[in-house]
Parts: structure tokens; sequence; C-alpha cells
């Protein structure tokens, strides 16, 4: 019987978790009888992560050497989390049991729209993005809409951080290093998209070749690395138990 493949919680793991995980598989397979491996695309996969993985174990070297790097990751994140508090607001006026709060979220929602996954662009990309995006919003176009929702706030804090994060950008070291660390949002969505990729693969191959050893093996060590990292995700990310009461 085929094992389904553990779904896996990347966005709970670190930058270097998800290096890890990869970098794990990696060795895994390595363990697998050459004889078996007889499969050219599994290979090629296999080749190809190895070749993003060291690129972004690479990046993250460099981003843990320099100070200034982290200052502008953790700008980045500020932004990231201006933009989406901004959208959460709006999506409660959509629910409002006022039509104009309603139709205003509508109008700023059809805005937003192009803007919804802005956080998953590289660093330039993204500013541009929100500049944009900032000017449009201020604009008599829609700044009636977002001062008659009272969501100005929330344009000024995505202004505000974006700003922050452009002067620490602009004033970046020039050189491979911040090359390396400017691409690292970028390396870690490919990273983990082609590694999903390889992961269906093996699945579906499994499925149609169940007696193929090679992808029996596969499947089965993808599951096990998947599992203790998504424990690891588990045990980090759950609610404290509460202490229990004592017995009266």
């Amino acid at each position: 019987m085929t094992q389904i493949l553990e779904a896996l919680k990347t966005a709970g793991l670190t930058n270097m978790e998800i290096g890890q995980l990869i970098n794990r598989h990696l060795n895994d397979f390595d363990t697998i009888d050459p004889a078996l491996r007889t499969d050219a695309p599994f290979d090629n996969y296999t080749q190809d992560l190895a070749v993003r993985t060291t690129y972004y174990q690479k990046g993250l070297a460099q981003a843990q050497k320099n100070e200034e790097t982290e200052k502008i990751v953790l700008a980045d994140n500020d932004r990231d989390k201006s933009g989406k508090a901004f959208r959460a607001g709006l999506k409660l006026y959509a629910l409002s049991d006022d039509p104009q709060e309603v139709e205003a979220s509508r109008a700023l929602s059809i805005l937003l729209s192009p803007y919804k996954d802005f956080e998953t662009l590289n660093y330039e990309a993204q500013t541009i993005a929100m500049d944009k995006l900032i000017g449009e919003l201020l604009s008599p176009a829609y700044s009636n809409k977002v001062s008659y929702l009272q969501m100005d706030r929330y344009v000024l804090r995505m202004q505000a951080t974006n700003n922050a994060f452009k002067t620490l950008f602009s004033g970046r070291m020039v050189g491979t290093a911040m090359t390396e660390t400017y691409d690292m949002k970028t390396l870690r969505r490919d990273l983990v998209n082609k590694y999903g990729d390889f992961a269906k693969y093996v699945l579906a191959m499994a499925k149609a070749n169940p007696d193929n050893q090679l992808f029996a093996k596969a499947l089965n060590l993808l599951n096990t690395a998947r599992k203790y990292y998504n424990d690891m995700v588990s045990k980090r990310t759950a609610p404290k138990a509460a202490k229990e009461k004592p017995a009266v």
C-alpha cells in the first residue's frame, strides 16, 4: 500500500530549518541502493535541489554574518506585517451592516487585488509595489474611502515601514554578499516550490508503480523527515497546556 505523503508545514519552518530539511532528504537518498537509481527525472530533481540548497545555504551564512542584513530582514518583516494588517482590517468591513462601508471595502479590495502577494516579491519589487499601492490609497480617488473606514493609520503604517526599509536598504553594502542576501526571500520560495514538485513526483510515481523500490523507499524517507519537522513546528506553535487544578 502506498504511503500518503505527509503534509509539510513549510510556513512554520525557519529559513535554516528549510535548508536542513532538504539536506536531510538528500543525505537520506544517498542511502538508497545506487542500482535502484534508474529514473532520470528523480536524479535530475535531486541534483537540482542539491545545487539550489548549496546556494541557499551560502546566502544564509552571509545573512548570519552581516548585522546590516539582519536589520534589513527585520525591517522587511515589519512592512510585511503592515500590509497584512491593512488587508485584515479591510476584510472586516466587508461584513459590515453599513452599505457604504461595504462598498468602500469592495472598492479598496479591487484596488488591492494586484498587490495581494507583494510580501513574496524580492526586496526592490516589493518596495515599488508598496509605493504604488500607498500612492493610490492616498490619492483623491481612494483617500475618502480609506478615511470613511478609519483606516488611514494602516496606510500610514505601511508608508512608514516601507520608508524605513528603503532607508536601510539604500545604505546597504555593495557586493556579492548583499546580492545573495537580497534574494533570500526568492531563494526560499523557489527552493520550496522545487522541493514540492519533487515530492509530488515521487508520490505520483509511487502510486503508479507500487512495486518500484526506488519510489517506495524515497517516499518513506520523505515522510519520515517531513513528520519530524512537522512535529517540531507543532510543538513550537502549540499553546501551553493549562495547569491542572488541584483536587478539592
